[in-house]
């Protein structure tokens, strides 16, 4: 009687236990499934390329810390002066091209103008240098640094012969910080250099952020030298401690008749300047007069790092002793066809200088040798043990007017 009694019960309760496993089993089958990865951000598509450069009238983008005489209009260009700013003002400058080019000597037969200046925001200043650069596989900047007694016209016009000569098709860029552009103002334009250090890191912090710039060539003359070898140096200090990269978009370095302490540069900054792989060259001249000036001012017994040759392991060191496009043999970066033609090479990637007949070796003498090399590969141009001297001749050949344009196109 009971057995018969619970049966029916246990029964019931087998089938209830059953119900509750399907559904739960058709629960689990329903369940959401896991939350899709929140997506990331919208990259910009690349920048569509400027129009290639017009030799005939080229463009030149600018930075500057110089202040502001005009602002500009429509019908004027903005004007900028030899004092201080604190505030950088960018723009584009639109310049002017004539002459021959090459001639029978190694000074190049070209004339520059300057024709309009125009201001632009410092978001627009990076959109079209970005589109500039665009114009290159390698999307490449060519940042030119001024040196001593250089208005802002003087220094739009020797980045420009520099451009033009090396055939560059990227973009093309001129900080120019406060110099008087005066000769007699030689110890206000090196307090000034010192000055415009700061706006130089801005500037170089902001070019290899551009996401859309891939590489950058430095060019830098005379005092201007002060300017950038500071600014490059506390970068990288900064640099390694925030383990930020960009900096490494800075793959070659020329270091134009340095008008900077030689012993203070060995000590203070060579080590940093070599230290994220760029290449640097470095031009110097036992005929530089205005250098053995300077070293007079700054007291006579220390000597400026671009007069004589000093062999640096790391750095690709070449006397230009022999390059005389002026009577002191100091202002020939933008002017010489062998210095602009050992440029060219010097910015295109599988170029090794060494190999043409620009170029001859010589043995450093053991008085001009400096301290070991630093960590990393050096090449035969870099072992600290040779210097190569730079041949000028009368016929040597080189870029004419607006030559590489249809010719030699930017690689």
């Amino acid at each position: 009687m009971t057995t018969q009694a619970r049966s029916p019960r246990a029964f019931l309760v087998l089938a209830a236990l059953l119900a509750l496993l399907t559904l739960l089993s058709a629960c689990a089958d329903k369940a959401l499934p896991p939350p899709a990865p929140a997506p990331g951000p919208v990259l910009p598509p690349p920048p569509l390329a400027s129009p290639p450069q017009n030799w005939l009238r080229p463009s030149l983008f600018y930075a500057t810390s110089r202040n502001v005489l005009d602002v500009g209009t429509l019908t004027r260009s903005a004007r900028y002066g030899a004092l201080r700013s604190r505030e950088t003002s960018y723009g584009e400058c639109r310049m002017s091209l004539s002459g021959a080019g090459a001639g029978a000597s190694d000074r190049m037969d070209v004339n520059v103008g300057l024709e309009t200046t125009s201001r632009l925001s410092r978001a627009a200043f990076i959109t079209e240098l970005e589109r500039a650069a665009a114009r290159t596989p390698n999307r490449e900047v060519l940042l030119f640094v001024h040196g001593f007694d250089n208005s802002f016209e003087d220094a739009a016009k020797t980045a420009t012969r520099i451009a033009h000569g090396v055939g560059f098709q990227g973009a093309a860029l001129l900080y120019s910080w406060p110099s008087v552009g005066s000769a007699a103002s030689y110890l206000q334009d090196r307090n000034n250099a010192y000055w415009a250090v700061h706006y130089l890191k801005q500037l170089l912090s902001d070019v290899v952020a551009a996401r859309f710039v891939g590489r950058v060539n430095v060019v830098v003359h005379s005092m201007g030298n002060e300017v950038f070898i500071r600014a490059y140096s506390e970068l990288a200090d900064e640099c390694a401690r925030a383990g930020n990269a960009d900096l490494k978009k800075i793959r070659n370095i020329v270091l134009a008749a340095p008008d900077v302490d030689r012993e203070i540069f060995l000590d203070q900054h060579a080590q940093k300047l070599m230290s994220l792989g760029a290449r640097i060259v470095l031009y110097a001249s036992r005929s530089d007069m205005a250098l053995a000036a300077s070293a007079l001012v700054q007291g006579g017994d220390y000597e400026r790092l671009g007069k004589n040759v000093v062999c640096v392991p790391g750095l690709s060191v070449t006397d230009v002793s022999d390059v005389r496009t002026d009577l002191l043999g100091h202002s020939w970066i933008g002017d010489s066809r062998a210095v602009l033609t050992d440029l060219r090479c010097v910015f295109t990637d599988g170029c090794t200088r060494q190999t043409g007949k620009l170029l001859q070796e010589y043995v450093c003498p053991v008085s001009t040798r400096t301290f070991p090399a630093p960590t990393g590969n050096q090449d035969r141009s870099t072992s600290g043990q040779t210097f190569w001297r730079l041949i000028v001749t009368d016929s040597a050949t080189g870029p004419t007017l607006g030559g590489y344009k249809l010719g030699l196109p930017w690689p």
